[in-house]
């Protein structure tokens, strides 16, 4: 290549990278060194031990003096304020003690305050398209600030909108850290992964809606998280039961699909085996609203079944037999008995599209919590000898009332192919 078309190729090389790089665009390296004096590490420290119990990520956000983070950050103080405390540890290895001011369990926000100046807040926006580089900033597994880069992967479908894929590593301890843009804007909190390069935010939009005014008094802030909570899912369950349902079939039964655009619905079938002497065929549907209510217990969920068994072959004692071996729905949780009351269960036989089924509903209640159950619904139908159907609906850490409503919506909905 002689000199003349080297330079030519070199300068149209320049123009490309000019014309597709955003005026202003920072790298990851400037990001970090922008910010790093407004990130701290969120410590909660057992007051017997003087050590650290978990470690979270912080940044400073509309004063000087408060910092905000993750709800499952100071989750555990929440729950033990008696046994654990708040600090900070700044870039220059500073301490100090931080006082919880509010919280946002739904989206997993939290906002501390400390008793003196920490720095200029940053600065916040809204997200940039799908497909922009995102630089995600936070303490890992207490090795140090460090920072991700990633793309910008979108609002997640099937959850609520209060969630964004980003396509970079967060690894436990940046959790409550700052999301960048290429401007150096903050665009959200980082939250959790699931696996590799696949992470989430929480848009800086639901920061609004904190209020500072909020009474931390412990009895007082555990009914005010029962009180958010229960107000989502009311408003959650009620958008569904006010929605067009699709429906799909499952053998001789209509049935509903997908109720919501947060619900998947996958084939669940067992793979038929002709020692069995029997078909079984299986459609689940779940949501994906995960919401953190303490370390060991995620409250939110929707989780229905369908299933339906035939047999042409098996002796109806057999069948029946193997009919209710199926017919035992077991409620998918690690609440304890610290945690939740005993089901209380109830059992009765309900006319559906003509034919009968034996209903039970269980409830059981978050002792911490009021307003908060977990529901478990489960109905069979009843009078065939070589044929039969089982609908299971799970809700955990939900209103009542309205898990009811959408069980007696289900129940009209179900209908029989003849």
């Amino acid at each position: 290549m002689t000199q003349a078309r080297h330079l030519a190729w070199l300068y149209s090389a320049v123009v490309c990278l000019l014309l597709h790089t955003p005026a202003g665009a920072l790298d990851s390296q400037t990001v970090f060194e922008r910010n790093e004096n407004a990130l701290f590490q969120i410590r909660v420290i057992n007051r017997e031990t003087d050590k650290k119990s978990s470690i979270g990520s912080g940044f400073i956000y509309g004063d000087e003096r408060h910092l905000v983070t993750n709800y499952h950050v100071v989750s555990q103080y929440v729950e033990k304020p008696g046994t654990y405390e708040l600090r900070y540890m700044a870039a220059d290895g500073s301490e100090g003690p931080l006082q919880l001011k509010t919280v946002d369990a739904v989206h997993d926000l939290a906002l501390v305050g400390a008793s003196k100046p920490l720095g200029q807040p940053l600065p916040i926006g809204d997200p940039p398209p799908k497909g922009a580089a995102l630089y995600a900033m936070g303490n890992p597994l207490d090795l140090g600030l460090t920072i991700a880069a990633g793309t910008n992967g979108g609002v997640l479908s099937q959850t609520d909108g209060s969630r964004i894929l980003f396509s970079g590593s967060l690894n436990p301890g940046m959790s409550g850290g700052p999301t960048f843009d290429e401007n150096g804007v903050v665009v959200g909190v980082n939250v959790s992964t699931a696996r590799n390069d696949i992470s989430f935010i929480v848009p800086t939009r639901y920061l609004e809606r904190f209020d500072t005014a909020q009474n931390t008094d412990p009895e007082t802030l555990l009914n005010e998280i029962s009180r958010q909570i229960r107000d989502y899912q009311v408003a959650y369950l009620n958008a569904i039961l006010n929605a067009n349902w699709p429906t799909t079939a499952i053998r001789n039964v209509k049935v509903p699909g997908a109720v919501s655009a947060t619900i998947r619905c996958w084939d669940a079938s067992a793979k038929s085996k002709p020692e069995n002497l029997y078909r079984k065929y299986s459609i689940s549907c779940k949501n994906e609203n995960d919401i953190f209510l303490t370390k060991k217990i995620d409250v939110g969920k929707i989780l229905y079944e369908y299933t339906w068994i035939e047999s042409s072959e098996l002796e109806p004692l057999r069948f029946n037999r193997l009919y209710r071996a199926l017919n035992n729905s077991q409620f998918g949780s690690r609440a304890g008995k610290d945690d939740v009351t005993r089901f209380d269960c109830h059992t009765q036989f309900v006319d559906v599209s003509g034919s009968t089924l034996k209903a039970t509903l269980c409830k059981r209640d978050y002792k911490l919590y009021p307003g908060l159950s977990d529901v478990l619904f489960t109905a069979a139908l009843v009078g065939a000898v070589d044929t039969g159907f089982i609908f299971n609906l799970d809700l955990s850490g939900t209103d009542f009332a309205a898990a009811n409503s959408l069980i007696e919506r289900f129940l009209r909905e179900i209908e029989w192919q003849r």
